[in-house]
C-alpha cells in the first residue's frame, strides 16, 4: 500500500511488556515507520494474529508466556507465512541467538528499546522489503522464459547465494564455484553423501560428467573449498572485531560456524593467542544452504 510514494508497512508488536509495547507503537509512529495493525501479550495470542493478519513485519520479544519467540516463528513460518520477523531481547547467550536466525528472524533490536536503533533496524527491514517486492516483479516480468527452461527456482537461488559469497568475501574464490555446485545440488548432496570424502566424490563426478575443465582430483577439491572457507571465517571474524552486534556477523556467524571457534578466530586477529578457530564444513554447508534457500 502506497502513501504519498511512500510504502506503508503493516507492523505487528508481540511483547508481554505493555510498557516496551507502547514505546516502540509511538517509536513507530512518530518516525513514520509504518502503520502498527495489531498487538499480542502472549505466544498463543501472537500465532492466531499473525497467521489471520500476515503484516509485512513483526517485533517479537524471545520470552514470551505460553509461548516463546522462536516457536512462534517456527509454527507461523511452516504455514507459510512470509512476514519480516524482528527479535526483541535482552538475551546475549549466542546459542539463543543462534536459534532465532535460524527460525527465520532478520534483526535482533536489543533491551532495554531504544529510538535510535528500532528505527535503524526497521529501515533496513523495509528496505529489504522494497527490494524483494522489486525483484519480484522483475521475476515476473521474465517468469514465461525462465518457467518455459524450468530454471525459475535455481536462479532465484543462486542469485541470493552470490550475494551471500559475495557478503563473505569469497564470490572470486576458486573454491566458491565448487560450493556453489554444492549448494545448488544441496538436497541430492545431503541424501547421498555420509561424509566429507563422499561430497568431494560427488563434485569429481560431476565436473567429470559435465565435461567442465577443472580439476576433479579429489585432493585439489578439498583444499579449494577448505580454503575459501577458512577465508570466509577469517572474513567473519573481522566482522565481529569492527561490530560485534552488527547483523552481517550475527547472521553469519553462529549460522555458517561453530561461534565459540570464530570467537578464537577473533583473538587470533587480535593477537591475543596463536592459535585461531576451525571450520565445520558441514555446519558451513548446511548453514549457507539455509540461508539460500528462495
Amino acid at each position: 500500500m502506497r502513501k504519498d510514494d511512500k510504502v506503508d508497512y503493516r507492523i505487528m508488536i508481540i511483547e508481554d511488556d505493555r510498557a516496551v509495547r507502547r514505546i516502540l507503537a509511538g517509536i513507530i509512529e512518530n518516525y513514520d515507520l509504518g502503520e502498527v495493525i495489531a498487538e499480542a501479550e502472549d505466544g498463543d495470542e501472537a500465532e492466531k494474529k499473525l497467521i489471520s493478519l500476515n503484516p509485512d513485519i513483526a517485533l517479537i520479544d524471545l520470552l514470551l508466556p505460553k509461548k516463546d519467540g522462536i516457536e512462534v516463528i517456527k509454527k507461523v513460518r511452516a504455514r507459510g507465512l512470509d512476514t519480516y520477523f524482528i527479535m526483541i531481547s535482552q538475551v546475549e547467550a549466542q546459542n539463543m541467538i543462534s536459534k532465532a536466525y535460524e527460525a527465520g528472524i532478520e534483526f535482533f533490536i536489543h533491551k532495554p528499546v531504544n529510538a535510535t536503533e528500532t528505527v535503524s533496524v526497521l529501515s533496513k527491514v523495509g528496505e529489504m522489503i522494497r527490494l524483494k517486492r522489486a525483484l519480484e516483479m522483475i521475476k515476473e516480468t521474465v517468469s514465461g522464459t525462465l518457467n518455459e527452461n524450468g530454471n525459475k527456482k535455481e536462479v532465484r537461488r543462486t542469485e541470493k547465494l552470490d550475494y551471500i559469497l559475495a557478503e563473505l568475501g569469497i564470490l572470486g574464490d576458486a573454491g566458491s564455484e565448487d560450493i556453489k555446485v554444492l549448494i545448488e545440488n544441496y538436497d541430492v548432496v545431503k541424501k547421498n553423501t555420509a561424509n566429507l570424502q563422499e561430497l568431494y566424490t560427488f563434485l569429481k563426478d560431476y565436473y567429470e560428467k559435465a565435461g567442465i575443465k577443472k580439476s576433479s582430483d579429489i585432493k585439489a577439491i578439498e583444499m579449494r573449498i577448505r580454503r575459501a572457507i577458512n577465508k570466509a571465517m577469517d572474513n567473519v571474524a573481522l566482522m565481529g572485531l569492527e561490530d560485534y552486534h552488527g547483523e552481517q556477523f550475527m547472521r553469519y556467524a553462529p549460522v555458517l560456524f561453530d561461534f565459540k571457534e570464530v570467537k578464537k578466530q577473533m583473538d587470533f586477529l587480535r593477537k591475543k593467542t596463536q592459535e585461531g578457530g576451525k571450520i565445520n564444513m558441514r555446519k558451513f554447508l548446511e548453514g549457507l544452504a539455509f540461508l539460500s534457500k528462495a
